[in-house]
């Protein structure tokens, strides 16, 4: 009976002298040791849900440029560790990612696709202090949470009005129909730049048509847009509502040209075929781009990867290679220092282009216009900031 009473008195004793010596180990020692594990970078979007097949892609993207980086000796000697987070495409799924991504300790975070997902995860990412890298969400307001949040590809406004300018002096355009998703943030910014730089122009929007995806009745919508014969009709949405308008234009007697935004791309092959001929798209980056890091980088992603890159696949690419620039010119990982030293980035010789932030922690640089033709993309105009 002796013996089994002492044994949770040594138990006790042991379990005590525990907690004194991690006591006595400082929270810097810990982090060091940590840190020495490698530098976790978390790639956030969604894998899952209604965004899933259309943002899927980014963290192919994403594997690519930390194996990238992990074989030319890592960042600040150490290798990159990529966790990767399905936000299941809801703005929700995105916050809960978001903390996910700051228990687990990383360094940075990179995502989200859609607007309304980054917004929700910039939010919490803010607040923590964790800086974050947007590579595909065009609404201003992402940006506009806090100096921590930046993003690589271009911002709505500036898409806008290069879409608008474009259709006014290279299509000749005098009048247009907008239609809008009123369920996403990326679609309502995109729709109102368009309009605002549109008229300004000189054009005139002579109907706005209001939707949402998930609910969307293309033959009323239809009808109605029918009955204001425009030049134009934009239509800044995803691939689902995009694909369904535009491929049921003709049947209603819908002569206009078509136009959208960069939430499309070639794979709306995929979705109508044919259909897709003479579409006009905006884009970030075309892989025809005459750069040594353009051409270096399609080489080496369809060598590896197997297929050739799209715009959000060089996107994620320039934001990890951003961030990479940004922790070394550091010296750290702390999270204070690589945000201010992502404000600093100058520059940068990216894939997508010279990147370069503002004050808000937005690229200057240019926008691509690209038209669906002959079962494949064609470039056709490079609008200049």
């Amino acid at each position: 009976m002796a013996d089994i009473g002492q044994r949770p008195i040594h138990l006790l004793s042991a379990a005590w002298l525990c907690l004194v010596l991690c006591a006595l180990v400082s929270p810097g020692l810990l982090s060091s040791a940590r840190a020495g594990d490698g530098i976790r970078i978390a790639m956030i979007t969604a894998r899952t849900g209604e965004a899933g097949k259309s943002n899927a892609i980014s963290f192919d993207g994403a594997r690519f440029a930390v194996e990238c980086i992990n074989e030319s000796g890592g960042i600040l000697g150490q290798k990159v560790e990529l966790l990767e987070f399905d936000n299941r495409g809801t703005p929700e799924g995105s916050a809960v990612a978001a903390r996910r991504a700051i228990a687990a300790g990383v360094t940075a975070v990179v995502g989200c696709n859609w607007s309304s997902h980054s917004l929700a995860m910039a939010e919490v990412l803010q607040k923590a202090g964790v800086p974050m890298i947007s590579h595909m969400s065009t609404n201003e307001a992402v940006t506009r949470v806090g100096d921590c949040i930046f993003r690589i590809c271009f911002t709505d406004s500036f898409q806008g009005s290069g879409l608008a300018r474009f259709a006014l002096e290279k299509l000749d355009a005098a009048t247009a129909v907008v239609l809008v998703d009123v369920s996403r943030a990326y679609c309502r910014g995109l729709a109102q730049s368009f309009a605002d730089a549109f008229e300004r122009g000189g054009g005139k929007v002579v109907w706005r048509g209001e939707y949402e995806a998930r609910t969307l009745d293309v033959d009323a919508v239809l009808g109605e847009v029918a009955r204001h014969q425009a030049d134009v009709l934009f239509a800044p949405g995803g691939y689902g509502d995009v694909s369904a308008l535009f491929a049921n234009t003709r049947d209603q007697n819908i002569k206009m040209t078509l136009m959208t935004g960069d939430g499309v791309g070639p794979r709306m092959y995929e979705y109508i075929g044919a259909k897709s001929e003479c579409i006009y798209f905006s884009s970030h980056w075309s892989r025809w781009s005459d750069t040594p890091q353009s051409r270096d980088f399609v080489s080496r992603y369809e060598a590896r990867v197997g297929v050739a890159p799209s715009d959000t696949s060089a996107l994620v690419y320039d934001s990890f290679m951003v961030l990479k620039d940004a922790i070394e010119r550091a010296g750290t990982t702390v999270h204070s220092d690589v945000r201010d030293a992502l404000a600093t980035t100058a520059g940068f010789e990216g894939v997508t282009g010279t990147i370069r932030f503002n004050e808000f922690g937005d690229p200057i640089k240019p926008l691509v216009i690209n038209q669906f033709r002959f079962g494949g993309v064609m470039f056709v105009d490079s609008i200049q900031p």
